[in-house]
């Protein structure tokens, strides 16, 4: 008999196709699965029959399940998500030569572009620590562990001139995506190419803008990676300085988490708890050789600095959405939160003739509404100084597929002797992208109490993820209803 048509005389074909759908289902690997579906025409039926309903049951089991999908369209991104997940492990990302490693590397970029778009679609979950789960989340994690995802192509001498810049950028997207687990993991990849992204994290402005594009509205996703790698190799490595001892010793609610709310498009408020740092090269006797070295010796070792050596920054951040609290003038000039370009994404843009044909209905107007800029204000410190802060959150377009980037300013300053911002001395500028889900924020700092010289600015990098909950010590000052905030903050 030919082994690949199923058998007609096994005890299988005794059974009830429920039964058999039973059986089905507490094979736990994909390989038994196309085993038994190999026995005999029961056991094909059981997973094949009643409209394919068996692949839906076993997609819900492993992802997130997107409403209104139909069964043959899930069994097959089941399958393709399982082949992908088990054999681009051992893909070397950013390396692709062939036209069919392009193909391959896309596939495997693709997959792992579904699994972010669709997380936390359906009922949420609960994680052993009471917070928000996604399986979605969950494979990516391993995948990220297990694969190559990290090893980037800045280990050898570069990409192969194949790969195009958009397969780059989509890559390294992906790859910030995935970094949320990594931060927060005890076992995680070594960090390549370090002395190049210190270098990048501490080129001015003008030679590494964030934002780019005809309208500034295209992320950096190189150079945003590069901040990322950057701090994870200090917060991972202690050869790296002091910071790693203080970040090992954060507890679990401390340290950056993933994402909690499905991603989508528009201008979203952020958590109001946040943890920061920052790194810096002493602005007279270090930043400009190290610049003017341009990485060229790698045997020229700068250390970088942090805040307090190595202690970590608290924000308590307010977004507010359609008020005009207090913007000085000086902060707009040094800052330029409101780049107009941004706001509302290019997507959503309507000409003059387009918007006179007709009054603007109740679902536009909510459409239009969801685009607009959250005012921030807020408060933070450290060991040494308390500070208050002030700023913008604007939307971008979806970046490489993926939707919910935002675009923060942030002045950092100090109150007068009237309780008003002060406006001349320091005055320190954040400008960063908040990572799609509203977790973490990658950018920059530079000082500005003066009109700075983008060309040659004092400046370095910063990130600030999210916390569940305020400073360990208590604050008397704080809201009665703050446990309520905590409480509704959690799923953000």
């Amino acid at each position: 008999m030919d082994r690949d048509i199923p058998s007609r005389n096994t005890a299988f074909n005794t059974l009830p196709i429920e039964l058999n759908k039973s059986i089905a289902h507490y094979l736990d690997s994909d390989r038994d699965i196309a085993s038994f579906q190999s026995v005999c025409r029961a056991t094909l039926d059981a997973t094949l029959g009643d409209k394919l309903s068996f692949w839906r049951a076993k997609f819900r089991e492993r992802y997130a399940y997107k409403k209104n999908t139909t069964n043959l369209v899930l069994k097959k991104s089941y399958q393709v998500r399982q082949h992908i997940l088990r054999n681009g492990t051992g893909f070397h990302f950013g390396m692709a030569k062939t036209d069919e490693e392009i193909k391959d590397e896309r596939k495997i970029v693709g997959v792992m572009r579904e699994l972010i778009n669709e997380s936390f679609s359906g009922a949420s979950q609960l994680d052993k620590n009471g917070k928000p789960h996604c399986p979605n989340l969950a494979h990516i994690a391993k995948f990220a562990q297990e694969s190559r995802l990290f090893v980037p192509s800045s280990k050898r001498r570069g990409p192969p001139k194949a790969v195009q810049r958009e397969d780059v950028r989509n890559l390294a997207a992906i790859r910030l995506m995935a970094s949320h687990f990594l931060l927060s993991t005890e076992f995680s990849p070594p960090v390549y190419g370090v002395h190049k992204s210190q270098v990048a994290v501490y080129e001015p402005t003008n030679k590494a803008p964030i934002f780019t594009g005809p309208d500034k509205t295209e992320v950096n996703m190189e150079w945003l990676l590069h901040v990322m790698n950057h701090f994870r190799n200090h917060m991972k490595n202690h050869d790296a300085g002091d910071f790693c001892g203080v970040w090992k010793d954060l507890s679990y609610s401390e340290k950056p988490s993933p994402w909690r709310i499905p991603l989508e498009e528009g201008c979203q408020p952020l958590g109001k708890h946040w943890k920061s740092t920052f790194s810096y090269l002493d602005p007279v006797s270090e930043l400009p050789k190290f610049r003017l070295q341009n990485g060229e010796d790698e045997n020229m070792v700068f250390v970088d600095h942090y805040v307090d050596e190595g202690n970590i920054q608290h924000f308590k951040l307010d977004s507010v959405k359609g008020k005009n609290l207090p913007w000085p003038e000086t902060f707009e000039d040094r800052l330029q939160s409101h780049r107009d370009t941004l706001v509302p994404p290019q997507s959503q843009r309507e000409t003059r003739a387009q918007k006179s044909k007709s009054k603007p209905t109740p679902k536009q107007m909510n459409e239009e509404d969801k685009y607009k800029s959250i005012q921030l204000i807020g408060d933070g410190g450290d060991e040494e100084d308390d500070f208050v802060a002030s700023g913008w959150l604007q939307a971008l377009h979806p970046q490489c597929g993926i939707p919910g980037w935002q675009r923060m300013t942030l002045m950092k300053h100090f109150l007068d002797e009237n309780n008003q911002p002060s406006q001349d001395d320091h005055l320190w500028a954040y400008e960063g992208v908040v990572l799609p889900g509203g977790r973490i924020i990658l950018g920059r700092w530079w000082l500005a109490t003066d009109p700075p010289d983008f060309d040659n600015d004092n400046s370095g990098p910063f990130i600030m993820w999210a916390v569940d909950g305020g400073p360990e010590i208590p604050n008397e000052d704080e809201d009665e209803d703050e446990d309520e905030d905590n409480v509704k903050e959690n799923t953000r």
